[in-house]
């Protein structure tokens, strides 16, 4: 089922899972993130547009109930992270150890994280592909991020 406000959606998805160190407690914990493969549509001006390339989605704020279920068997620490506005909620990290939340920047927009600058680095990233819908209200998106071939397919 698509969510009202989507602006990305595709027939299948990745969950990506890693391992990030803690700005708080300073342990490792597991990070999730979500990524489209190529074929995917995005909203542009009221159009779907279709994209022949792997995406990052991030800063999501809203997502279908079986993606978010998705997400809790794999982690209940990548929740939606209430604002006090409505309009600044989004699902987030939090460290298993300490509630400590990640930013998204921090491992989406930064070398690092879901962004690695090596093939070797992209090799810790596992992607996990799950073949049902998917949409999401996302204000993040990083298409053709580099090294996504070198990620691990279980």
């Amino acid at each position: 089922m698509q969510v009202p406000n989507a602006n990305i959606r595709s027939p299948s998805y990745y969950i990506a899972e890693m391992q990030a160190r803690c700005a708080k407690c300073g342990r490792q914990a597991r990070v999730l993130a979500l990524a489209v493969p190529p074929n995917h549509e995005i909203l542009v001006e009221g159009e779907w547009q279709n994209v022949d390339g792997d995406a990052f989605v991030f800063y999501v704020a809203e997502l279908p109930d079986a993606v978010s279920r998705h997400l809790f068997e794999r982690s209940p620490a990548f929740r939606l992270q209430q604002g006090e506005d409505p309009a600044d909620s989004h699902w987030i990290n939090h460290c298993e150890h300490c509630a400590e939340a990640f930013s998204d920047d921090e491992l989406h927009c930064e070398p690092g994280g879901f962004m690695p600058s090596r093939a070797l680095d992209a090799e810790a990233i596992s992607l996990s592909r799950i073949d049902e819908g998917f949409s999401a209200s996302a204000a993040g998106y990083a298409l053709a991020p580099e090294f996504f071939a070198s990620m691990r397919r279980p």
